[in-house]
């Protein structure tokens, strides 16, 4: 399909559902489905493809993916181009029909994309995939969809689970599953009164629920852990364009638990579940508290702004807070 063809078919695409949000595929030399330059989620997707390519067992053409919440499509459309066999769950119409517009536009058939709510997947129905990715959905859904979601596609996930999700940085509200508590933080996902017409709508929010609940890295830790993960890893390089002190990705492996040899005793043992308040000082989750309380802080001082960002115009061996890590520390 040449490249005329294209730009009008796209038109005809945004007028109807819209234009692309966040996912800018390139469909032809010179077309994308947003603009010609690195915007959107290209960056993370350069991190997400780098973990399956790190931690998958078999070459990504020989991968079955399932991507789930896929929006307008990137990330499966990118491993179907590498030769993965890719199915793509989005429960908002416009983004399935801008994502198989790019799937038609690059002639691709090992991709296929299904109009369903996450909260509907089954093994029975959708299958077993060696990769499966949770990318920008797990802070979408509540309590008690959140752990019957989490054991579902931990049953679909032959190796690989990919989480990239907000995490609460303080274990503020409390839920309990099966006899354990869990701690996090709840958010409303939409104001009071919203009507199902304005949720179906909105495209950064859930499709029903009005709230939903964020896990502590704990917490999250020891959910994965009960449905059968057995290691958990987060990410810190690549990098993306942006730090986020409430935002991880996790890849959780499903493997054969390991027996020791040389320390029998060992494997008799019953691993302990992550604590909420016996986390070393070096952790992520307790730098995440400071960094938290700080911009409160400093959003609340107005004076205190000034004085750091003056920090920003002196060499870095003239101050205690070096210039990045007070554009750091400005930043939410």
């Amino acid at each position: 399909m040449d490249a005329e063809t294209l730009e009008k078919q796209k038109k005809e695409i945004t007028g109807q559902w819209g234009p692309w949000r966040a996912h800018n595929i390139q469909l032809h030399d010179q077309v994308y489905t947003i603009e010609n330059r690195v915007l959107g989620d290209g960056l993370k997707l350069r991190r997400i493809m780098q973990i399956i390519t790190d931690f998958a067992p078999k070459p990504v053409h020989d991968l079955t993916v399932l991507d789930l919440g896929c929006l307008e499509g990137l990330y499966a459309i990118e491993l179907a181009r590498q030769g993965a066999k890719v199915v793509g769950v989005e429960g908002r119409r416009a983004n399935i029909e801008k994502a198989r517009f790019a799937k038609e536009a690059l002639s691709l058939d090992n991709v296929d994309f299904i109009l369903e709510d996450v909260r509907n997947l089954s093994p029975e129905r959708h299958g077993h995939f060696g990769v499966v990715l949770c990318l920008g959905i797990l802070y979408h859904l509540d309590v008690p969809d959140l752990f019957r979601f989490l054991g579902t596609i931990a049953a679909m996930t032959d190796r690989i689970l990919i989480i990239d999700t907000h995490i609460s940085i303080v274990p503020r509200d409390c839920c309990v599953h099966d006899g354990k508590k869990y701690w996090g933080r709840i958010y409303y996902e939409f104001y009071p009164g919203t009507t199902d017409e304005e949720k179906a709508t909105s495209p950064s929010a859930s499709l029903t629920n009005e709230k939903s609940f964020w896990f502590t890295r704990p917490s999250l830790y020891n959910v994965l852990k009960s449905v059968g993960f057995t290691s958990i890893y987060e990410c810190h390089k690549p990098r993306e364009a942006q730090t986020w002190y409430d935002r991880v990705t996790l890849v959780a492996v499903k493997g054969d638990k390991t027996k020791l040899l040389t320390s029998p005793l060992v494997n008799s043992m019953s691993e302990d579940d992550w604590s909420e308040d016996k986390l070393p000082v070096s952790h992520p989750q307790r730098q995440s508290y400071f960094h938290a309380i700080l911009w409160r802080l400093l959003q609340s001082s107005p004076k205190l702004r000034r004085i750091l960002k003056l920090t920003r115009q002196l060499p870095a061996r003239s101050t205690g807070l070096r210039r990045r890590g007070a554009q750091s520390l400005l930043r939410p």
